[in-house]
């Protein structure tokens, strides 16, 4: 015997509980947000994959021998990658910013929850809960790539993907012993992507600090590259990761020193020293430890504790706002 069907009030009043959302409005929620256990379980969970690839390269042949989940999320942003042949690059006066990103991401808006929730169909560990995971990190994949009114993307952007992650980890679609492989070959795949969308739309660095800032774009590839290399100080240096012999040689293995590379190549004609005043002022200290822990400390303050970084961040059924008040029992 078949039950009756929900009302469509009823579905619409339950997608828009499980729909993530900007809750974010004001520098005062930027302190709720910092203080809060939720901000600290994002920090640990970001601690826990940092944790997970000390001492470890990316590995040419990571996708095969990770699970099923990793190469499920490598697979989706392959599609979405595939997805630039169709909006090739404007004919258009301006420098900066092409329209057909805008084609882009108004496809990624389209399709991401059905996306999503194909893939997690297909696997165990998710296929009971396929649609309200769609509904949920469809929200943080679409907000992973840029800004498509401005044209732009920046660590905010940055954050909504490792966002996603945290969700997947926090539901149990991975587990810990996919810990480095999301770094090493999801997050990896991501920042190929990313970089790929900023040089054929040419996206504008969103909120960026410029030359005072560790880069245009990107925050985690030198937090996630600081935790890889700790120990490592006799093969790289902390004081030469910026210098052509540990660029040329380690860039495909270790994150940070390819995070250097990105930056070299993008402000050429200049010093390191003038170019990147930040970046080259982190290579005096002494050990990759403490440049690790200085990161740290950096990106809680200057993305997770920054108005014009974090105004946008979703909250929904697994990061939930803090300022709300508990429900009564």
């Amino acid at each position: 015997m078949q039950g009756s069907a929900p009302s469509s009030a009823g579905v619409a009043d339950n997608a828009s509980n499980l729909q993530p959302r900007k809750r974010i409005n004001s520098p005062q929620d930027v302190q709720t947000f910092t203080q809060s256990n939720i901000c600290q379980q994002l920090m640990s969970f970001m601690g826990e994959l940092c944790e997970a690839v000390k001492c470890k390269p990316v590995s040419h042949n990571g996708f095969d021998r990770a699970s099923l989940p990793v190469q499920s999320l490598v697979g989706v942003l392959d599609e979405l990658e595939r997805w630039i042949e169709d909006f090739p690059p404007l004919e258009q006066p301006m420098r900066f910013g092409n329209k057909a990103f805008r084609q882009w991401q108004a496809r990624l808006q389209e399709r991401a929850e059905g996306t999503l929730f194909e893939m997690y169909k297909r696997l165990p560990s998710a296929e009971d809960k396929a649609d309200s995971l769609a509904l949920e990190t469809s929200c943080y994949l679409s907000a992973s790539f840029g800004d498509e009114r401005r044209i732009d993307y920046g660590t905010g952007h940055e954050v909504a993907f490792f966002a996603m992650l945290f969700v997947l980890g926090a539901k149990n679609v991975v587990s810990r012993a996919d810990a480095a492989d999301l770094v090493l070959v999801v997050f990896v795949r991501y920042l190929k992507l990313v970089r790929k969308l900023q040089k054929t739309y040419v996206l504008e660095p969103a909120g960026s600090h410029g030359i005072w800032g560790l880069d245009d774009f990107h925050a985690l590839p030198f937090m996630f590259g600081a935790a890889q290399l700790i120990g490592s100080e006799d093969e790289i240096p902390t004081g030469e990761v910026y210098k052509d012999k540990v660029v040329n040689y380690y860039y495909d293995q270790y994150l940070y020193v390819d995070a250097i590379r990105q930056v070299l190549q993008a402000k050429k004609g200049a010093p390191f020293s003038e170019t990147s005043p930040m970046l080259f002022s982190i290579t005096a200290v002494p050990s990759w430890q403490k440049t690790y822990t200085g990161l740290v400390k950096m990106y809680k303050a200057e993305v997770l504790g920054k108005f014009p970084v974090i105004q946008h961040f979703l909250f929904g059924p697994t990061i939930p706002w803090p300022g709300d008040k508990p429900e009564a029992a």
